[in-house]
């Protein structure tokens, strides 16, 4: 390896938090992997270099995409010496990728476009958020990753249905599913599932706070950058108990980013009353110190309640179980379901008995995807 920049923080920069030497979160290729993100997120230089023949780019390509973070870090190899560039079948490989999420990533704002001005001619306004409203906090937009556009249409959700649900429709308690011009669309009648008091208590606040939306220039309405926050975290939490379809990394690095983004727009504060009225302070704190950890960036401000370096640990681990399998848990045997939550129980129960009622409700899906 050959040093780029001397930084006696190392190749992640730790600075909020010291680690056991003997104890490795990530391997010397998923650490590369997260300095090339920082350089395609942040501009940040690797502080460290490999030599382009001495990485298995497939594999970083195959862990960056499970992760949610595969175009960013190809725009941070982008900007590697050509020399540290991967070999050109690989580059092939990482730029087709890459292409592919940004192609998708303009026609779903075609497709977006078309939607506002139908709204507009039918007096509905359109809420969006997740995907494409989170990907305005970086600097290419293009390169965060959404399988579909999720739109909330306020009182009017029915007659979207109707002006909108044409082909291959899903309907939900908690949304109608469609696609609209090529494009998948999730209509929201509410933001979350309440299987539990504190998704009950998430969805009264995300109620009030729609009177506090914001209309862009483009005509479609975002949340405010305070309750953007808040989704997000309860997005997060009801992902780290799916194993179907589980957190990663790219959920942590949204987090952050909103933060980074709007730290002059989100009031302390108002986000610690709000987090102790949903009784997750110190999860959000856990979440705080994984970005610092990621980003190395300064939250410090945001992290209402001390968190250890094993707490830390267990958030990071359980964004990580995407690694290490393409075939989604519940399709694998009765031994290697079994065989997978043994391994994870320990990070769970670090990480989820900070959030009310969200071990049983873990439990209860576990179950599930077991048997």
């Amino acid at each position: 390896m050959i040093p780029l920049i001397a930084n006696s923080k190392g190749l992640y920069g730790i600075r909020y938090m010291k680690m056991k030497k003997n104890e490795v979160l990530f391997d010397g290729l998923e650490e590369y992997m997260i300095a090339l993100l920082r350089y395609g997120v942040l501009d940040e230089n690797p502080t460290i270099l490999q030599p382009a023949l001495q990485v298995d780019w497939d594999r970083m390509m195959d862990i960056a995409s499970a992760q949610g973070i595969l175009a960013w870090v190809w725009d941070g190899i982008c900007k590697l010496p050509k020399e540290f560039q991967p070999p050109r079948q690989q580059s092939i490989n990482w730029g087709l990728s890459a292409q592919e999420i940004w192609d998708r990533y303009n026609t779903q704002k075609k497709v977006l476009r078309q939607m506002i001005d139908v709204c507009s001619q039918n007096n509905i306004r359109l809420l969006l958020f997740k995907g494409i409203a989170l990907s305005e906090f970086y600097p290419h937009p293009e390169s965060r990753p959404s399988s579909d556009i999720d739109i909330y249409l306020f009182e009017d959700y029915l007659r979207g249905d109707q002006l909108f649900a044409h082909e291959n429709v899903t309907r939900t308690k908690k949304r109608t599913g469609f696609d609209y011009n090529g494009v998948h669309i999730e209509n929201h009648r509410v933001f979350l599932n309440a299987y539990t008091k504190i998704q009950k208590d998430a969805i009264d606040y995300l109620n009030e706070s729609l009177k506090d939306v914001i209309q862009t220039k483009d005509g479609y309405y975002i949340m405010s950058p305070l309750s953007c926050v808040v989704y997000q975290v309860m997005h997060f939490i009801a992902h780290i108990i799916d194993v179907s379809n589980p957190a990663s990394l790219r959920f942590i690095l949204d987090i952050g980013m909103t933060l980074k983004n709007n730290r002059d727009e989100i009031d302390d504060n108002e986000l610690c009353n709000i987090l102790k009225r949903l009784g997750i302070t110190k999860f959000f704190s856990i979440i705080i110190g994984t970005e610092e950890f990621l980003l190395r960036q300064d939250f410090s401000q945001y992290k209402y309640e001390q968190v250890t370096e094993n707490e830390i640990k267990a958030m990071i681990r359980l964004a990580q179980r995407t690694n290490t399998f393409f075939i989604p848990v519940p399709q694998r045997s009765f031994t290697e379901r079994v065989r997978f939550y043994i391994s994870n129980i320990n990070y769970y129960n670090i990480v989820l008995k900070y959030v009310p009622n969200m071990r049983n409700r873990f439990l209860k899906k576990a179950i599930e995807v077991i048997f």
